[in-house]
């Protein structure tokens, strides 16, 4: 994984905390669990073996962690199956309304 510029990781963190502010304002709580997770993880990253490998493989480690930041898959799951049960939800009671006028 490509080390990210001061550049792309001052991007990455703005649009990690506007991410853990809108899965709050949504009442998203797997999507800030799911961040929470991945900024443990990151952490982690600089820490984990010990000093055991290289500086290049320390650094992958960071790398990975970091490029995962935003990723929230079951939250982002969890969203589309939400999304599909409103659009259903906003048909049934359209059709509902255009047969009774």
């Amino acid at each position: 994984m490509k080390t990210p510029t001061l550049k792309q990781k001052v991007e990455m963190y703005e649009d990690f905390l506007h991410k853990i502010n809108l899965c709050i304002v949504s009442g998203n709580h797997e999507g800030v669990t799911e961040l929470v997770r991945n900024a443990d993880n990151w952490s982690y990253a600089h820490r984990v073996g010990n000093g055991e490998w290289s500086d290049g493989q320390q650094q992958k480690i960071v790398n990975k962690a970091f490029w995962k930041l935003l990723d929230t898959p079951n939250a982002d799951k969890a969203t589309k199956k939400r999304q599909q049960a409103w659009a259903k939800t906003v048909d049934q009671l359209h059709n509902a309304f255009i047969k009774n006028v």
